[in-house]
């Protein structure tokens, strides 16, 4: 072979590998798989870093082969909107408390009854263990597969008008709730005036005054900075909140065996860290907020005011969320 024929040869050689080498990398490209997870939360917040996380687990378990885009703030949409987009498949994942999940589960308003956890230590076992189970059967059913749990924490009333200590305290305060039956129930019955309201909307909604105040957990307070347009924190905590985080059980049931293990296990690291860091958030925040606003605590003889005015609303409630159901949160959770 003469010196014009092997460079001819070399190079035709050459070509042909690159062309191997596109294909190659064109069929990984092809295989691999970008989730899309929408939420409402800032991105400084520990629920998006989780999910940061979570999505870094996941690269990792699989090579990269499945890659998690993250759009914070309701980039994607209200709560509602959400879960309808990831019901229908259009949007990979998603979380939320369960009084939003409870528009396609009813059982689900029993964690939004008023002092319904007496021992937050217990739940995290009850979630990933009977209360868990429960959760699953109502979930698939409606569309959803649970990949996993995040704490939010104990929610309390806070307000622009008074501190609130007893029940009457309460009396005529518009307060932004949850779109949720139990929350507007459970606050009429404390004789506050409840409006259903998105938390896209709060802020604007309180420094107009459209509402007096609103229930939430410290940190969220903090983050969205809801202190700069409130002045009371009246801490009752009437409810331990968590998120749900879901995919639909269509894109489940489209990965392989092998990604859901990957999905599993990235979502279990994920919620080890985030449920050691949240205490630690929710101390810090209350740490900050007795800087910024009028924090009151309310005394044991108050509590059982509000626990017996509220009373009410689990007899209300009792056959749409089911009575076995209702009867094992109380024994999982007090």
């Amino acid at each position: 072979m003469n010196n014009v024929n092997r460079r001819q040869f070399i190079k035709a050689v050459g070509a042909v590998g690159a062309v191997g080498a596109l294909g190659t990398t064109t069929a990984q490209a092809q295989s691999t798989k970008t989730l899309k997870f929408g939420h409402m939360l800032p991105t400084d917040q520990v629920h998006h870093k989780a999910i940061a996380l979570f999505g870094e687990e996941l690269g990792k378990l699989s090579k990269n082969t499945i890659k998690l885009d993250i759009f914070p703030s309701s980039q994607m949409g209200s709560i509602p909107e959400m879960l309808q987009s990831v019901q229908a498949g259009s949007l990979s994942m998603t979380m939320a408390v369960p009084a939003w999940y409870s528009s396609f589960m009813k059982p689900l308003d029993a964690f939004t009854l008023p002092y319904l956890v007496g021992n937050e230590e217990k739940l995290r076992p009850a979630l990933e263990g009977p209360l868990g189970a429960q959760i699953n059967k109502f979930a698939e059913p409606a569309g959803f597969k649970v990949l996993g749990y995040l704490l939010l924490g104990a929610r309390s009333i806070v307000n622009k008008q008074r501190a609130i200590n007893k029940p009457e305290d309460c009396k005529g305060l518009k307060l932004r709730v949850i779109n949720s039956p139990v929350y507007l129930a459970t606050f009429r019955a404390l004789g506050a005036n409840p409006v259903a309201m998105d938390p896209s909307e709060l802020y604007l909604a309180l420094q107009q005054g459209v509402v007096d105040g609103f229930e939430y957990p410290l940190p969220d307070l903090v983050a969205q900075r809801m202190y700069e347009v409130s002045k009371f924190l009246s801490l009752d905590r009437h409810t331990t909140d968590f998120f749900i985080v879901s995919t639909s059980v269509k894109s489940w049931n489209g990965f392989s065996a092998q990604e859901q293990g990957w999905i599993t296990q990235a979502m279990k690291t994920a919620a080890d860290w985030q449920w050691k860091e949240q205490p630690q958030q929710i101390a810090q925040a209350l740490v900050k907020l007795k800087t910024l606003m009028t924090v009151n605590e309310i005394s044991p003889e108050n509590k059982k005011l509000f626990v017996d005015a509220t009373k009410p609303v689990y007899a209300q409630f009792e056959p749409s969320i089911g009575k076995d159901f209702l009867n094992l949160c109380i024994k999982e959770l007090n």
